[in-house]
Formats: structure tokens, sequence, C-alpha cells
């Protein structure tokens, strides 16, 4: 029996295989979560539901359907919002590492390089030489739960979800009376509550992992000398940038996997004793970690755009070398027949599907909208 890594199966994987893990495995981890809680009877508590924190929360939004009498799993949607994002981030490092380990070849079958062995290279050893510090990740990972501890203790002890949640109740259930009653309380639950803390740790952890091969591809990017090739339309839509759009569509979804996690956890470490410095803490990191998916992604960006740029323009150049008449060349029957459709190349972004971007990121913009109206109150 061949027993195959998670980072081998995603290598190999398809990248529909590779999408629908990051989108099964946060749904399964919340769902265990969702088992644990209904077997010790904090899973559901009527008539709380995910809607009445959201309305705490943004007011502006929907209508509250019921006064929570205390704080099931099902009710908490900041904590379930912070399981499917620990658990994404974990999901997209594997998949990030697993579509860099495979970039080279990708490039060379879509035909845009013809020599990737030194890309291959560098890719690889950088990934190798962060698995042979081990002293460095034991820190990293105690450090990532040292800080999960801290935010549930916080949370726990001075949240504002359990002040309002009892203002909402007219005092009548007291902070405390929803402390206690909360599906994470680690008195009444040990086991899932240390089974939540371990997946913040390990959220945070492939979190930073992931911002550190940001920083790796940022100083590849610039010192690269890579030669593409031209590809055209009729042999890849994308003329070839298909794997590197697919890395980028990666830093896509850590962009706004950051971006909802920091406002909730901005939102939850909010206390109306007044002690702000762990929400503004919250905020310092969460915005340090959109600069790193920011820089990342324009970076990538610009690059794939220069080179692709490039390559049209010395394609253009090598069959304009080769007309007799040069009248032809504005005829897109020309390029048809003698430039192999280099008509229908564009000058700069060469990826379909452009308004996507922009819609990928509007989540990651509105959870920043949240944080800067918390911060005008």
């Amino acid at each position: 029996m061949v027993i195959v890594s998670p980072l081998g199966f995603l290598r190999d994987a398809s990248k529909t295989c590779q999408d629908a893990v990051m989108i099964i495995f946060p749904v399964v981890v919340t769902a265990g979560f969702l088992l644990a809680c209904m077997g010790a009877g904090t899973a559901f508590a009527a008539p709380c539901s995910p809607s009445t924190m959201l309305h705490l929360a943004i007011p502006q939004i929907g209508a509250n359907e019921g006064t929570c009498t205390s704080l099931p799993f099902w009710g908490d949607l900041a904590s379930i919002t912070l399981t499917l994002t620990a658990s994404l981030s974990v999901a997209v490092h594997f998949v990030f590492v697993a579509r860099l380990q495979r970039l080279g070849e990708r490039l060379t079958a879509a035909g845009l390089v013809v020599k990737t062995g030194q890309l291959r290279d560098e890719l690889e050893g950088h990934l190798l030489k962060w698995k042979c510090h081990p002293v460095l990740r034991i820190l990293l990972l105690l450090t990532c739960f040292l800080a999960a501890v801290f935010f549930y203790r916080h949370t726990h002890d001075k949240s504002q979800v359990f002040d309002a949640l009892s203002e909402q109740t007219a005092d009548v259930i007291s902070s405390e009376g929803f402390e206690e009653s909360w599906w994470m309380n680690f008195d009444n639950h040990p086991f899932i509550t240390s089974s939540w803390l371990l997946l913040g740790a390990a959220g945070g952890y492939y979190a930073v992992k992931q911002g550190a091969l940001y920083l790796y591809l940022v100083r590849e990017i610039r010192k690269t000398d890579w030669e593409f090739q031209y590809v055209p339309a009729l042999r890849d839509e994308n003329f070839g940038w298909t794997p590197v759009g697919e890395v980028i569509n990666i830093v896509y979804v850590g962009f706004v996997n950051v971006a909802f996690a920091s406002a909730v956890l901005f939102y939850v470490m909010g206390s109306q004793g007044g002690e702000n410095w762990p929400e503004f803490t919250i905020l310092f990191l969460g915005v340090l970690a959109l600069l790193f998916n920011a820089v990342a992604l324009g970076m990538l960006i610009k690059f794939m755009m220069k080179s692709h740029k490039g390559v049209i323009d010395r394609e253009k150049r090598r069959v304009l070398e080769k007309t007799s008449d040069p009248a032809e060349v504005e005829s897109s029957a020309y390029w048809m027949a003698y430039g192999t459709h280099l008509h229908l190349a564009p000058d700069s972004y060469p990826l379909r599907s452009r308004l996507k971007p922009l819609l990928a990121l509007a989540p990651g913009v509105f959870a920043l909208s949240r944080i800067f109206a918390e911060l005008r109150k």
C-alpha cells in the first residue's frame, strides 16, 4: 500500500481538484466542530443563530431574529468564520506550494518557456530550505499557539461580544452568563476548546509561512532573467500564462481570507472596558499581512504583464522582418496567416476575465470597510 502525502497528492492533482480541496477542507473541519458540539449539547440553542451576531456587528445588515440566551456554536458567527478561515489558511498554503513545485513543468508543457531547470531548482530549493529548519518551525508554531491562547483568554474575559449579547437581553443574562454558556468555555469543554486553539495556531502558522513564500517570490521575480516564448491563442486562451494565473488566484484567495479573518478578530478583540491595544495589534498584523499579499500580487501581475508584452513585441518584430509588403501588416488576415494570431493577443494583461480580479477583491474590501467603521466609533 502506497501512502501519498497531502502535498504529493495536491502536486499531482488537477486544478479543479485543488480548488475543491480549498472548499471542502474548511467545510469538513467546521462540520467536525459542529458535530463535536452536538455531542456536547452546545451546537444549537434557539433562537440564537448566526444572523444574531451578524446584526450585532453590522446593524445595517438584516434584522435581529431573536435574543440569544446562550452562545452555541451555530450562533457564534465569529468563531464559525475563524474556523473556516484558519482551515482555509492551511489548505491554501499546501495548494500554493504544490502549484509552485510544478510551475516549471507546467510552463514547459504550455510552451511558454523551453528550459525550466533553473526555475524548478530555485522554487523547490527554497521550499526544501524551509523544511530544514525544524527549530524555527517549532518556535513559530509555539508562538502561534500562545497567540491563540491569548486571543481565547481575552475573548473570554473582555470581548465586547458578550457585553453586546447581555445588553440585548436588557442585562437579564449577564456577560458572565454568556461566557459560562459559550460553546468554547474551557472549564466545561476542554477537548473542544483545545482542538479549536490548535486549529487557530495551525492557521496562523501556515499564514506566516505563506508570507515567507511571498517574500521569496518577490525577491526571485525582481532578479529573474527567464526567457519566455510566444504561445498562440489557439493553443492556450491565456497565451501560455495559465500556470502563473493559477498561482495568482491563490494570492487572491489568501488576500480575501486574511481580510475576513482580520476583520472578525478586530471585532471580537474589541472591549467596552477601554482596553484597545489588543484589537489595534490585530489591526496592525492584519494590515501587514494584507500588504504582503498586495505586494506579491502586484509584483506577479506586473512581472507577467511586462514579460507578456516583451514576448508579443519580439514576435511581431520577428514576423515583420519576413514580410515583403508592409501594407499587409494592417490586415488581421495577415496576422492570422503569418503571425500565429498575434492580432488576438492583448498588449498588457494576458489572462481572460479582467473583471475577475476586481470581483475577487470585493469581499476583502468589504471586510476592511468594517474595520475602518469600527475605528470611527
